[in-house]
């Protein structure tokens, strides 16, 4: 198994469930108690959905049985220094163009990560070989964004990474609704699922809880 081992056991019955780009506590503890394994924070500042590491004391409040999953862009040392040292994150999701070796080097710092690819054909699942991260997520490509778009990611080609990593734990992005995560989970059978604009109401970072709820329910085949 690689260094980046998988950060939580798979689930036979359904995936693990992240709400990402959450920027309000209320919502946070709320999808918590809904039964979301991971809330994502995006400490990008350029994203929608920023949230300064300054403003997000209230992660330390989360209940153990979810982890809080801080979002970077081609983050400097520094910069993740400082959010390592406040320690509010238990993730680190690295959603850029970070290197095989930045990546190594976090892990042997004992940080547990995922490491995000915007995959736009089959030949671009080939990189991925060359990271030391087990835990992958999957997202739609765009050539100026990262993530948080609803754009949806072709779900034959994370077939056809579960072809090729098959040891690998796949996180499933991208365009993903409280309509569609059915189908996906049914078709894909990823480790887990992540959402971020699919539960919104066309506010970025304010959730619309009703669809949390559906989302999470029809996730694990309840509805």
């Amino acid at each position: 198994m690689l260094p980046g081992a998988a950060i939580l056991k798979i689930s036979a019955m359904s995936p693990l469930i992240k709400i990402c780009g959450i920027t309000r506590h209320d919502q946070a503890l709320q999808a918590a108690e809904l039964g979301a394994s991971f809330i994502g924070i995006n400490f990008w500042p350029q994203s929608k959905r920023y949230l300064p590491v300054e403003k997000a004391a209230w992660l330390s409040e989360m209940p153990a049985s979810t982890s809080t999953v801080g979002v970077f862009v081609n983050p400097d040392y520094a910069y993740l220094e400082k959010v390592i040292s406040s320690g509010l994150v238990s993730i680190y999701q690295l959603h850029g163009d970070e290197s095989p070796c930045f990546c190594a080097v976090l892990l042997k710092r004992g940080l547990k990560i995922i490491k995000a690819f915007q995959v736009r054909d089959e030949t671009s699942l080939e990189r991925i070989a060359e990271y030391p991260v087990n835990d992958i997520l999957l997202d739609a490509y765009h050539p100026d964004e990262r993530g948080g778009l609803g754009e949806t990611f072709p779900w034959e080609l994370a077939l056809a990474f579960k072809r090729k990593y098959p040891d690998r734990a796949l996180y499933l992005a991208g365009g993903l609704t409280p309509e569609n995560i059915g189908d996906a989970v049914r078709g894909v059978r990823p480790f887990a699922v992540d959402v971020a604009s699919g539960v919104e109401n066309g506010i970025p970072g304010v959730k619309d809880m009703e669809k949390v709820v559906q989302f999470i329910q029809r996730a694990k085949g309840k509805s």
